[in-house]
Order: C-alpha cells, then sequence, then structure tokens
C-alpha cells in the first residue's frame, strides 16, 4: 500500500484531478441522482435520507469489494498495482484546488475583478457576484484550508485504516453531503443524515489536521491557540479547525456574513485581522495560503506513510 500511495500522490501532482465521464467520484455522483430521485418520493424525507444512504454506501462497499477481489491481476514489479494506484488517485485533488486558487490570484493581480468572481466561483457555494477584493481573497483562502481535510487528510486515514473500500465509502459519504447536505426546505429532513455521517467521518482526520498544521505553521503559539478556541465558532465541527490555523498564519479573519442563493447568512468572524485594509487587498495572501497547503499536505504524507509502513497498515484490504 505503501508505494501504491506514493504513486497516487506523485500522479495528482503531475496531472491532477481528470475530467471525464467514468470519473469514479463522478460515477458515485451518478448514482446518487438516481437514488436521490428514487428516494425523494417517500413521504417521510428523513427515512428517504436514510434509504438513500444506505443503498449508497452497500453499492460503492459491493463495487469495491470485486476490485479489490480482481486488484491481483494488475499488479506490476516491486508491488505497484497499477487499479490501485489508479483508485487512490482519483480521491486525490490538490493539484486541481491549487491550481483555481492561483487562477483567482492571477485574475486579482491583473486587478481583473470580475474574471476572478468567475472563478472563485468554481471552488466556494456562496454568492460571489458582489464579492469585492478582500472578499474574494478570504474566499479563496477559506476553500484552501477547507480542502486539505476533504481533499487528502480524510482520504489517507481512511486508506490506512481499511484500504480502498474505506476510502470509497468516505468519499461517498462526502458526495452525498454535497449533494443533498443543505439547510433549507428540500433537504433540511432528507440530508439531514449524509450531513450528520459527513460530519462523523471527518471528526477525526480534522483534529489529526490541527496537529498537522501545527507543525506545518512551525509550533506557532498564536496558530494553536486560534484553532483551539475559534475553531468551534464555525458552523460545521470540523471545517472550523483548519479556518482558524490559516487565519492566525496569514493574520486574516475569515468566515463572516456571506450570501447563498440571494440570502444573507450571518456566519461568525473566524480569526482576527492583523493586517489594515490595504494589505488585506493584497492577492499575495493567496500565496501564502497555497505554501501553508503544501507544507501541510507534506506534513501530513510523511505522518501516514510512516504508519503505513510501521503498523503496517491497513489492516484489512491491503
Amino acid at each position: 500500500m505503501l508505494i501504491n500511495v506514493t504513486a497516487a500522490f506523485v500522479l495528482d501532482l503531475i496531472i491532477g484531478d481528470p475530467v471525464f465521464r467514468w470519473h469514479p467520484v463522478r460515477l458515485i455522483g451518478y448514482m446518487l441522482s438516481f437514488y436521490e430521485k428514487l428516494f425523494y418520493r417517500f413521504r417521510r424525507k428523513l427515512f428517504g435520507g436514510f434509504s438513500l444512504v444506505l443503498s449508497a454506501l452497500l453499492t460503492v462497499f459491493f463495487v469495491t469489494l470485486f476490485l479489490e477481489y480482481i486488484k491481483g491481476f494488475f499488479y506490476l514489479p516491486v508491488s505497484i498495482n497499477i487499479l490501485t494506484v489508479g483508485l487512490i488517485y482519483f480521491v486525490f485533488c490538490n493539484r486541481d484546488m491549487i491550481r483555481e486558487a492561483k487562477s483567482v490570484y492571477s485574475c486579482l493581480k491583473e486587478n481583473e475583478i470580475e474574471k476572478a468572481r468567475v472563478r472563485i466561483a468554481r471552488i466556494v457555494g456562496r454568492d460571489t457576484k458582489r464579492l469585492d477584493e478582500r472578499g474574494i481573497i478570504r474566499a479563496a483562502v477559506e476553500s484552501i484550508a477547507e480542502n486539505i481535510v476533504d481533499g487528502f487528510t480524510a482520504p489517507l486515514f481512511y486508506l490506512c485504516l481499511g484500504g480502498v473500500p474505506s476510502v470509497y465509502i468516505y468519499k461517498t459519504v462526502n458526495t452525498i453531503d454535497s449533494l443533498v447536505g443543505y439547510r433549507n426546505e428540500k433537504y433540511e429532513r432528507f440530508g439531514k443524515i449524509g450531513a450528520w455521517l459527513d460530519d462523523l467521518l471527518n471528526y477525526i482526520p480534522a483534529r489529526l489536521n490541527f496537529f498537522f498544521l501545527f507543525c506545518a505553521a512551525k509550533f506557532r503559539r498564536d496558530v494553536f491557540m486560534t484553532m483551539r478556541v475559534h475553531g468551534k465558532r464555525h458552523p460545521s465541527p470540523n471545517a472550523g479547525i483548519s479556518e482558524a490555523g490559516f487565519s492566525a498564519y496569514l493574520g486574516v479573519a475569515l468566515g463572516g456574513p456571506s450570501v447563498y442563493g440571494g440570502v444573507q447568512k450571518g456566519k461568525p468572524w473566524i480569526g482576527e485581522n492583523k493586517l489594515d485594509r490595504d494589505e488585506l487587498k493584497d492577492p499575495g495572501i493567496i500565496l501564502k495560503a497555497i505554501a501553508l497547503y503544501w507544507r501541510v499536505v507534506t506534513v501530513t504524507l510523511v505522518v501516514f506513510l510512516a504508519a503505513l509502513y510501521l503498523l503496517n497498515l491497513p489492516v484489512v484490504f491491503r
């Protein structure tokens, strides 16, 4: 597993996340759309949402179980398994996240605010049409911070825990939350179980990320204290930790009121602005966030590769 994870990580660095019809995560999305249409008809939406989650997880588990069975035909020298490398590669999304963030930086650097709003809309869920430079930079940093757990720490954690089936169970729950985990009239009850399960599965990875981010930030006390105190302010029990760490390291307050679907939501502020108003408009903040992101990724990778080697993980589905 050690060499397969390393190969998948390198592939993601070189190629990024490809966009094509048969991408495993896209296939999961197609499956979920089918199950949503099937189970949203239920009068009891909570039970319908439960049925969606259960059906999706059972489907993914048995498919990945079959892939585990046939992977013996895909071995190369030095224990590299093409199928395993490919499946792991598709759950990482480091290069694409950073590429999108850099495109936002480039637009701001050229004072192309409208293009920057279009670019930032690709990686955030909020309305971006009225964001100023500070709002765009803040949104970019928040996305970079949140992506570490969903796009790297959690997948690695579940790979160590139970191999490919485990990480695809996680990815399915993550996708369910993205599809139906909204607090609105349509999905409040239908998406509740998926959202709760996503919070549950991200709980340990987010707290491991506390340690990784603290190490990557060179053990700065303000980063530690801000994660410890301000991380709890976020509506999500997990996302606030990473955002708080980035906020303290960069000296930029994150969160705050944002507009979603034309409705303003009063999210609490995380961290404090230590820069003046002009400095908060500097797109270089995004580059600093990217640099911190890669340091956190490096620490995370080293720790999990060491765990795979020293503890002989995963215990099942190697």
